[in-house]
């Protein structure tokens, strides 16, 4: 059996952050949800797949966690939710994806759908 899909979700607005959870737990994903000034602790940045990050996380924040991220798990996939407003390039060489329940989890399918696709050769 292979291990679960694990996906840290960080937004600071506890509604999105519940909301978000509730979503991806029922379409099974196992999920972690939490602020943005909370702590990571390397070994725990490692156990994630994908990190979700929130358009309610301020651009700089958002900065700083996409290199922690990438720096302690180099194999993790970071999406950042694009604000309502049209500002992008908030988490550098993450992949932004449009706001909504929809395009959030197509965009999570689609990272799981090609990393299968790679693990099968």
């Amino acid at each position: 059996m292979s291990n679960p899909v694990r996906i840290l979700s960080i937004s600071d607005d506890d509604g999105l952050r519940f909301s978000r959870e509730l979503l991806l737990s029922n379409d099974g994903y196992e999920i972690e949800s939490i602020p943005s000034a909370t702590a990571l602790s390397l070994a725990k940045a490692e156990s994630f797949d994908v990190a979700l990050i929130c358009r309610s996380v301020e651009a700089e924040r958002a900065a700083a966690l996409t290199e922690m991220l990438r720096q302690s798990n180099p194999e993790i996939q970071i999406l950042c939710i694009s604000p309502l407003e049209t500002e992008s390039g908030r988490c550098e060489g993450a992949l932004e994806i449009a706001w909504g329940p929809e395009s959030l989890l197509d965009a999570v399918r689609e990272v799981f759908r090609q990393r299968a696709g790679q693990n099968v050769s």
